[in-house]
């Protein structure tokens, strides 16, 4: 009897010894893409992004798990999820494809529609002032565009994606947003896809404000929310019930609602505000 109560103290000053050392907290790998403006990996203003700060919100909040930052591209991560590899992201579409692999969050940030960005001599063939029926454009032989392997833009621009991926006219490469504004620029292609504030962010960076056009897509939502999403296993369901409650107990926070608006311009903003409220559940 005293033989096997001194092992059970045995057993519990080792489980505590482990607990107090931290040997025992769970990690989360993180994959983050380069993604201007919302996640900013480098130069003058890395870290300013809205998934940068959402991250960083994340972390200081859930310091039960250990923390590893992994950079990817957009590819990579899905591969890795589909592969059922354990990681999270900060930022990315709810989408019925990924729904078998992919446990998701609330609702986390808020940000506008996705628009046609397309060189200004091209304009014409852009409705003029007016919303861009995309599935038109996709069927111009004689317009190029360019889209990004992997990126979720919205479902509906994802669904005709799809539809026209096999055409010459459409080039898609898993690359970043600033190699396609690039492409665009030199006239490799007539048009991409980005959101408003990323083509701003483009256009100031490469000094070419006057280069670009933005339109809206025809049939988009206005405002699209990203959640955090984690791989479809036993432990990325613990980390997004932990996610939830951090966002549930943070998105009436003045501070946390500036995270959605971060690099808009002041005319974008003021949508933001007024699509906040119905998006994102608040009262």
């Amino acid at each position: 009897m005293v033989a096997r109560r001194l092992v059970k103290a045995v057993a519990v000053v080792l489980a505590m010894s482990f607990a107090d050392t931290g040997a025992a907290a769970e990690r989360i790998s993180w994959a983050v893409q380069d993604f201007p403006p919302f996640q900013i990996l480098d130069g003058p203003a890395k870290g300013t992004g809205s998934f940068d700060g959402l991250l960083d919100l994340l972390i200081a909040r859930l310091p039960h798990y250990e923390h590893d930052v992994v950079p990817m591209t957009f590819a990579r991560r899905e591969a890795e999820i589909r592969q059922g590899t354990d990681l999270c992201t900060p930022g990315i579409f709810r989408t019925p494809a990924r729904e078998p692999f992919m446990e998701f969050s609330a609702p986390a940030l808020l940000h506008l529609d996705n628009r046609v960005v397309f060189r200004s001599d091209r304009s014409p063939r852009f409705a003029d002032g007016g919303a861009v029926d995309l599935e038109k454009v996709l069927q111009s032989k004689d317009l190029v565009g360019g889209v990004a392997t992997g990126r979720s833009y919205a479902p509906n621009i994802d669904a005709l994606i799809i539809r026209y991926s096999g055409y010459s006219n459409l080039i898609s490469r898993p690359w970043k947003s600033e190699q396609f504004f690039q492409m665009l620029l030199a006239g490799e292609v007539d048009y991409i896809i980005l959101f408003p504030h990323e083509a701003n962010f483009l256009a100031q960076r490469f000094s070419a404000q006057q280069q670009v056009g933005i339109r809206p897509i025809a049939g988009a939502p206005p405002s699209i929310a990203t959640t955090v999403a984690c791989t479809r296993t036993p432990l990325g369901a613990r980390i997004i019930a932990d996610i939830n409650a951090v966002i549930g107990g943070a998105l009436g926070q003045p501070e946390y609602r500036r995270l959605s608006e971060r690099w808009y311009q002041d005319s974008d903003k003021d949508l933001i505000r007024r699509y906040y409220d119905q998006m994102m559940g608040v009262r």
